[in-house]
């Protein structure tokens, strides 16, 4: 009997001595393990110390008399300024099962400040940079890269400790409040289960926003269109506003899948603009669907949208419980949209059953979403990512049938609108053709009687030619002779413009480089210059108006007279060079030139002097300037415009 007390007592003094270290040091297995993630948020257990020495780090230190603070989830408002200067160290001891250290392969952590951890004495993981200066510090950005991995050797006690600095912290409280991130960290083991979600945590959440935003954008593009034409139609305004709204809270809500951002703007995209703008999407509902639906005793509720401006004021200025008031709010909106509901179905209304079911649909994954947040409940994280699908594309899937009937009403009304016009465009273009037609017998009418005017002006041009012809032929006097040939050439150079003109296929225009080089032939016949003067037309086809044309053949008549009766004396032989170029939209120039003896400038005019005046009136009449050169041959350039603006091409 002494024998078995002794065994007895020996064995509950064991069993005691136990159940006091398990009581003073928290002890993990794979029971607390969450989808393959342990937290170590053993709140009586953590101690923190302000200050830094890499002493604290080892396993041996003594840390009962540390401040017992749990930093996960640490808001900046729970730690007291005076044990707060930006850093300081956590560490908390733990005992495990050897199973449960063998099957963890990850480190988790989850901060916006800056750590380097510590297992055991030894540096395992270093999160941005830590430093006492702020200056220095470069803290941690969270992403969706996969956790660190982590092998842990088996012993009986682990210390883990948090060399960790988070200057901004109580900065970012003071501006942001409640929106503002947590002072603490997050940190936990992973097993392979864990790992596997840590792994494609990028593409998964990058393949849940795409297809939240595909599905809004669709809609979104849907309901703008469907707005542009029905105006006065303001549930589509509404709607589109929704759409909107919730589109920016998702995008908002991602943003760290391309953006890198830090403690103090993550507040601003991922919580205050996604915040507010899913609370505006969320407090137009019922009023989308009591205009949708033409119930005027609801249209009140468009003043939701102040609660949720009142929420968004609420984490600066803390007035209500947040998840009280969330809960409130998701609640009342389910039975107003409920109450909608039932009076549009008492209106046999048969879109309203899908639409406000996708509505309470929202509002049901938007409570589980908060439930979650709140720790209240726990989902999967395969549930967790489609219940959070189904927050965002809920709504706007249940209007995916009401958008199809009113759609079919729109192209039903189009299609009964383009009938209507083709029949009005079929008239016009009857009465158009008609118009057309008449005008044509006009236009061809008045071509026939221009065309017979221009033959007959060029015929009586060639009487007077001949008139002239016969005239000169009974003089005696050489000179008279002269000027009587002179005239005829003039009437001729005219008579050939004319000509140009009934054979041409533009009453209004005259081809130049065909015109000049038929009144050179005239010339150079006239006066029998043929073999001895060769003139040579160097220009592209261009045509310019009659009120140009005619002017511009009567100067070309004279100076090319000039050059054959003056530029190559005793029957020398010789060159007349002539060009007409187009220099911008309305500025010609026309080129005449020739190898002979030239002139000066001040020497007298020979004969009568009525070529050169006629000349210098008739560039003036074309608004044109003359420019002479006789130091090798004479050369006369002409710059002038274009009687007709606009009216010559090249």
């Amino acid at each position: 009997m002494k024998y078995l007390y002794f065994i007895a007592t020996v064995f509950i003094l064991f069993n005691f001595s136990i159940l006091d270290s398990y009581a003073q040091k928290p002890h993990i297995d794979g029971s607390l393990f969450k989808e393959g993630l342990l937290e170590l948020d053993f709140k009586d257990n953590w101690r923190y110390q302000p200050g830094d020495n890499p002493e604290w780090s080892n396993p041996e230190f003594d840390d009962s008399d540390w401040y017992k603070i749990n930093p996960i989830d640490l808001k900046a408002y729970r730690m007291p300024d005076s044990l707060w200067s930006g850093y300081g160290w956590w560490r908390i001891t733990f005992t495990a099962d050897p199973k449960t250290i063998e099957s963890i392969e990850r480190l988790y952590f989850f901060s916006w400040g800056a750590g380097e951890i510590y297992l055991d004495g030894e540096l395992v993981e270093s999160y941005g940079r830590f430093s006492t200066d702020s200056q220095l510090e470069e803290t941690h950005t969270p992403n969706y890269a996969p956790d660190r991995p982590l092998k842990i050797t088996p012993r009986e006690v682990h210390t883990l400790a948090v060399r960790y600095s988070n200057h901004q912290a109580k900065n970012n409280f003071r501006i942001f409040r409640y929106f503002a991130e947590n002072l603490g960290f997050d940190i936990g083991f992973s097993t392979a289960v864990r790992a596997k979600y840590s792994d494609f945590r990028y593409p998964n959440s990058f393949a849940t926003l795409s297809v939240i935003v595909a599905v809004l954008l669709i809609l979104l593009v849907l309901h703008v269109l469907l707005y542009f034409k029905f105006r006065k139609e303001e549930p589509y305004l509404v709607i589109t506003l929704i759409t909107f709204f919730f589109l920016c809270a998702a995008v908002c809500a991602h943003i760290l899948l391309f953006v890198e951002l830090n403690g103090f703007t993550n507040p601003i995209f991922s919580s205050i603009l996604n915040s507010t703008a899913f609370g505006l999407g969320y407090a137009l509902l019922p009023y989308s669907l009591s205009s949708l639906f033409r119930i005027q005793k609801f249209y009140w509720t468009r003043h939701l949208v102040w609660l949720a401006l009142l929420r968004t004021a609420n984490y600066f200025i803390h007035i209500f419980n947040f998840i009280l008031f969330d809960a409130t709010i998701i609640l009342a909106v389910i039975v107003l949209m409920v109450i909608i509901m039932r009076k549009a179905i008492k209106e046999k209304n048969r879109s309203a059953l899908h639409v406000t079911i996708g509505a309470i649909g929202t509002s049901v994954f938007l409570l589980v979403n908060r439930m979650v947040n709140a720790e209240l409940i726990s989902l999967s994280t395969f549930f967790y990512y489609v219940d959070l699908i189904l927050l965002y594309i809920s709504y706007p899937l249940g209007i995916y049938i009401y958008i199809t009937h009113q759609y079919g009403r729109l192209f039903l009304a189009m299609e009964q609108e383009v009938e209507e016009r083709t029949q009005q465009l079929n008239a016009t273009i009857r009465d158009l053709t008609k118009t057309q037609h008449e005008l044509s017998l006009k236009n061809n009418q008045n071509v026939l009687l221009l065309k017979e005017i221009h033959h007959r002006v060029k015929n009586n041009l060639e009487v007077v030619s001949g008139l002239l012809a016969l005239q000169s032929a009974k003089m005696d006097d050489p000179t008279m002779q002269e000027v009587m040939l002179a005239s005829q050439n003039r009437v001729q150079s005219m008579g050939i413009l004319h000509q140009k003109l009934y054979q041409s296929e533009h009453l209004a225009f005259i081809e130049m480089k065909n015109y000049f080089e038929n009144l050179c032939i005239n010339i150079l016949d006239s006066y029998n210059e043929s073999e001895r003067i060769k003139v040579n037309i160097d220009m592209k086809n261009l045509e310019l108006d009659v009120d140009t044309a005619v002017p511009l053949g009567l100067i070309v008549n004279e100076l090319l007279t000039n050059s054959l009766k003056y530029a190559f004396p005793n029957g020398e032989k010789g060159n007349i060079e002539l060009s007409l170029e187009k220099l911008k939209e309305d500025d010609f120039q026309l080129k005449i030139s020739d190898n002979g003896v030239g002139k000066p400038l001040e020497a007298k005019v020979k004969g009568t002097g009525f070529g050169t005046q006629l000349v210098d009136l008739l560039t003036r009449q074309i608004d044109g300037k003359i420019i002479q050169d006789v130091t090798n041959g004479t050369r006369i350039l002409i710059n002038f415009k274009s009687q007709l603006a606009g009216s010559s091409n090249g």
